[in-house]
């Protein structure tokens, strides 16, 4: 078990992937196929960076995903972290909207955010366009680097730019409204398997056609850009919007 994370944390670097992508999805099957039992510590950081032959700045940021979404939790006297049991790990996934699924979620963004990309297709300006391409070109060099944080501020950024765009104040005001379960929703893709391009490139799409003019296109590319968000995120065919 160990070895195979070690396998594939070693195999996401060797292919220009992301460590920290790999580590948290290393650590995360780790945990779930019982290699550490709930309420144990986890290794002190030391002897895990070099058990999975990765750097300490790797880790620490893999370590941050794994306390946002609840799967391990800070010792009570603030000295390293234990693995967390369900309860933990639902509150810390949602921590903004409990009452709320991740499914739900996703349904209402494939709703408002398909229909404001349409709109800001129709209502771009050259400022807007510019703004949307320097968030995207954040949104790729994150990909690149494979840093975690700036991906997920990046991509925030890019949707929420769209619902500015838009025009429809409503729309804002709702998405504003659940902010931090639509960010959560945009973190959940880096614990399961796969890289961090295929966004990169949805968004490019959605961003040429609200380029062209084109409102059915940005709405066709938004609303496949979701329901492929939601795949990565863990839900299945049935589930998606």
């Amino acid at each position: 078990m160990v070895e195979t994370a070690i396998r594939k944390t070693a195999e996401a670097g060797s292919a220009g992937g992301s460590a920290v992508a790999a580590t948290v999805r290393a650590l995360a099957s780790m945990i779930a196929e019982g290699h550490w039992s709930q309420g144990s510590a986890l290794p002190p950081q030391r002897e895990l960076a070099r058990l999975l032959d990765i750097s300490r700045a790797t880790l620490r940021e893999a370590i941050s995903v794994l306390l946002t979404t609840g799967k391990i939790k800070a010792q009570d006297n603030g000295r390293g972290f234990v693995i967390a049991d369900g309860s933990d790990e639902r509150s810390g996934a949602w921590p903004q909207a409990a009452p709320y699924s991740l499914r739900e979620v996703y349904q209402l963004r494939h709703v408002v955010e398909s229909y404001a990309a349409q709109l800001a297709a129709m209502s771009r300006t050259e400022h807007d366009l510019a703004a949307l391409s320097n968030t995207l070109a954040a949104f790729r060099r994150a990909a690149q680097d494979g840093d975690l944080s700036g991906y997920v501020e990046a991509d925030t950024e890019f949707h929420r730019q769209i619902l500015a765009i838009s025009g429809n104040r409503l729309l804002v005001d709702m998405h504003r409204t659940f902010a931090g379960v639509m960010q959560e929703s945009q973190r959940m893709p880096v614990l399961h398997p796969g890289d961090l391009w295929p966004a990169v490139k949805e968004h490019e799409l959605i961003l040429e056609a609200i380029e062209r003019g084109d409102p059915d296109g940005a709405l066709y590319y938004m609303r496949k850009h979701i329901s492929m968000g939601g795949s990565r995120s863990g839900l299945s065919p049935t589930e998606l919007p």
